[in-house]
C-alpha cells in the first residue's frame, strides 16, 4: 500500500509531519487516510513542503522549515467583498428581466432565491408566501417595484 511522508504547512501557518496511506490524488489536492488518527484528511499540494521516504527523516528536518519563509502559501484572502444581494419575485418575465438590468447597472447583485445574505426582497403582483416569508424571518428588506426604483435612484428606502 502506498504511503506518503511530508512536511506541510497548514493555513494558519503551523508546519508539521504528515503520514498518510490510501491515497487519492486530484488536480490541487491528495487525500488519504492519516496514519496517526486513522481518519481520512486532506491536504494542498503547494502547500506540501517537501516529501519524505520515511516519516523519521519528515520527523528529523521538520524543524528546519521556518513558517515566515512560507508566508505567499498561507496568506489568507482579502476580506470577503461587500454586496448588496436583492431577490426579484411574483413578476412576469419581461419585468423580472429589466428590473434584474436595473440591479446588475447599479453594481447589486442578483439573487433567485431567498439567501442569508439577501439584503432585499422586491415583490410583485403574484408574489409567493413562502418567498416573502422566507424573507421576513431573515430580516430582510421587502419592498415593491415603485420603492426599489426609488432605492436606485437616491439609495433611500421608501417608509411607505
Amino acid at each position: 500500500m502506498e504511503e506518503l511522508h511530508f512536511v506541510y504547512i497548514n493555513a494558519n501557518g503551523r508546519i508539521g509531519v504528515h503520514s498518510i496511506q490510501s491515497i487519492s490524488y486530484s488536480e490541487n489536492h491528495i487525500q488519504g487516510i492519516c496514519k496517526n488518527t486513522d481518519r481520512i484528511k486532506t491536504f494542498r499540494k503547494d502547500r506540501i513542503l517537501k516529501q519524505y521516504d520515511s516519516p523519521e527523516q519528515a520527523i528529523q528536518e521538520c524543524a528546519s522549515f521556518l513558517p515566515e519563509n512560507y508566508s505567499h502559501l498561507t496568506k489568507q484572502s482579502g476580506p470577503k467583498k461587500n454586496t448588496f444581494d436583492v431577490c426579484f419575485t411574483g413578476f412576469k418575465k419581461a419585468d423580472k428581466e429589466r428590473l434584474v438590468d436595473k440591479a446588475n447597472e447599479q453594481g447589486l447583485t442578483v439573487r433567485t432565491s431567498v439567501t442569508q445574505s439577501l439584503q432585499m426582497l422586491c415583490c410583485g403582483y403574484n408574489a409567493g408566501p413562502s418567498k416573502v416569508s422566507a424573507a421576513r424571518m431573515k430580516g430582510t428588506i421587502i419592498i415593491d417595484e415603485t420603492g426599489f426604483i426609488h432605492f436606485l435612484e437616491t439609495g433611500e428606502i421608501p417608509d411607505e
